[in-house]
């Protein structure tokens, strides 16, 4: 068999199996978007490890139900402030979470959902729970590097991990970069980040001093990155395609993880349970 004969059977032979790879990893990416955005209503608890400016990481815990449109949400922590409750109702109580901080002045507040207290060192505000920033920053990215985007993603395997089989998928941002952006009139870095799909708290560490709701100046100078993170780990439940456990680096290394629990999926979640006199509730 002479050469070239060789080489176009290695050829045939490599690409058959780099297009079923791909066909696997569009399958898994697609059921993630599906299955997320099939599932209006959920519970779970969360933990959260995530690297502050200070390179520590700060961990912390709670449970969660939600509803995804409109957003409603209670929250009840089980660290770093155990026992404080969160609930948000989109457009209601003039569009301001109440707390209930179980700690003094031990009365529930009305505050801001932008409010630095509702982070507890973290990362992430309350219209970012669950899952629906997943399933929106993988359609933009289908949407612009269309068939590309999964030579950036890497198919490791099926593993268990929780008790769970999982899929375990890493996507690399090689083009990963810190780029200069000069804002329009009125922008707020939490705008533009919302709208980017962005990492908000890597943002508020390269603009330090700047708020994330205070309108921008036309023409501003401020830095973003061109990616949420460098680096994705993505371990997906095969049962329902939930990503469970999720591992985000930054340029320097780990920056975020999250690990997410007893979820249920299927218990319809009545108005009430999204109401300050919820028997279970303590507003």
């Amino acid at each position: 068999m002479n050469y070239k004969v060789l080489v176009s059977i290695y050829i045939f032979i490599s690409s058959s199996f780099f297009s079923q790879e791909n066909l696997l990893k569009r399958e898994i990416i697609e059921n993630i978007i599906d299955s997320i955005d099939a599932h209006n209503q959920l519970e779970f608890e969360m933990f959260r490890s995530e690297r502050n400016e200070n390179n520590k990481f700060i961990e912390g815990k709670f449970y969660a139900k939600m509803e995804n449109k409109p957003l409603k949400i209670y929250v009840k922590n089980e660290k770093p402030r155990k026992g404080a409750e969160i609930l948000y109702l989109y457009g209601e109580n003039d569009d301001k979470i109440l707390l209930n901080p179980n700690s003094f002045p031990y009365i529930s507040l009305s505050i801001n959902s932008k409010n630095s207290i509702l982070l507890a060192g973290g990362h992430h505000y309350i219209e970012q729970a669950g899952f629906s920033q997943m399933s929106e920053t993988l359609k933009y990215y289908l949407e612009k590097y269309q068939d590309d985007f999964f030579e950036m993603i890497y198919f490791e395997g099926i593993f268990n991990w929780n008790n769970k089989k999982c899929y375990k998928l890493r996507i690399e941002y090689e083009d990963y970069k810190q780029i200069l952006y000069y804002a329009k009139d009125g922008e707020t870095l939490y705008k533009i980040c919302e709208r980017e799909l962005i990492n908000i708290a890597k943002i508020k560490e390269l603009n330090p001093g700047l708020e994330i709701s205070k309108k921008l100046q036309d023409k501003q100078k401020i830095t973003l990155t061109n990616h949420y993170s460098k680096t994705s780990v993505l371990y997906i439940d095969l049962e329902n395609y939930f990503p469970i456990y999720q591992l985000i680096y930054d340029e320097y290394g780990l920056y975020e993880k999250y690990i997410y629990t007893k979820l249920v999926l299927n218990r319809p979640i009545k108005n009430e349970e999204f109401n300050r006199d919820y028997k279970d509730y303590d507003f």
